[in-house]
């Protein structure tokens, strides 16, 4: 059995006073207090700065150590916001940002740090937890040089052919299998389809059991589609709902069945 929880789109400020920054605190607080036992593996598909910045990229180390401190695995992947400003410009400074701290920094990945290593040689991420093969997918990096297409993402076929490969080593291996990265995976609505969406899907297609996104700030679940048994879009983990209520999902993976919860708190 595998727990995990899947959080989305935090989008710290360089302002430790700004509202998402402050609502970030109250959801890493929040998750302490209520595993202080088991402890889920925590997603986060992407968005988690605003900008891109270096001071974001402090502020949102600091408010999510906690995490990895008290024995978290945290299991982060890159969104369009967290590659340069307003999530529609692309830089190599934004990109090496979110190694250096993200990955780095944060979740002490070692091969972040090495010399000559890049973000294209880190994903497809494949993390094995008990019976349960995660794979974060960078779903940005495809369409770091295309400006007009950057906001909606791409996986890239070098990536693609990458994952192709980790798909294929654990077929038949009785692993349930999560694959999680940022963007829309069809077409919600106008112009909010990863450019390459059909393509991997083909590739995910009959082969995972979880597919967890973010980028729309919606909260959705869509059961066997692509024969996927559950495919969960995250909505902005640091906006309260109507009610006044933050949520998360909360996933248990059991070899034969599996369980996805809506938390909400105050």
């Amino acid at each position: 059995m595998t727990k995990f929880i899947h959080i989305s789109d935090l989008h710290i400020h360089s302002d430790n006073n700004h509202e998402d920054n402050k609502n970030c605190n109250v959801l890493v607080n929040y998750v302490l207090k209520r595993y202080t036992r088991e402890k889920p593996v925590v997603l986060i598909t992407g968005d988690i700065v605003d900008d891109g910045c270096e001071k974001q990229y402090k502020n949102a180390v600091s408010i999510l150590k906690p995490l990895v401190d008290s024995g978290f695995i945290v299991l982060p992947v890159p969104g369009n916001h967290d590659y340069g400003p307003v999530g529609n410009f692309y830089t190599e400074k934004s990109q090496m940002l979110f190694q250096q701290y993200i990955l780095g920094n944060l979740i002490n990945n070692t091969q972040a740090i090495q010399s000559g290593v890049s973000m294209e040689d880190m994903f497809p991420m494949t993390t094995l937890i008990d019976d349960t093969v995660f794979i974060g997918v960078d779903s940005v990096v495809g369409a770091e040089d295309e400006f007009l297409h950057f906001a909606s993402g791409e996986v890239g076929s070098s990536q693609r052919k990458r994952l192709k490969d980790i798909l294929h080593e654990y077929r038949n291996k009785g692993k349930n299998v999560v694959v999680y990265f940022h963007h829309h995976p069809f077409d919600r609505r106008m112009v909010m389809e990863m450019d390459d969406a059909k393509k991997v899907m083909r590739l995910l297609a009959d082969k995972i059991n979880f597919l967890c996104f973010g980028h729309a700030h919606e909260s959705e679940v869509y059961n066997d589609r692509h024969n996927i048994d559950w495919m969960l879009a995250s909505g902005k983990s640091t906006k309260a709902n109507n009610r006044n209520k933050f949520q998360y999902r909360e996933i248990i993976v059991n070899s034969d069945s599996h369980e996805v919860s809506m938390i909400s708190f105050s």
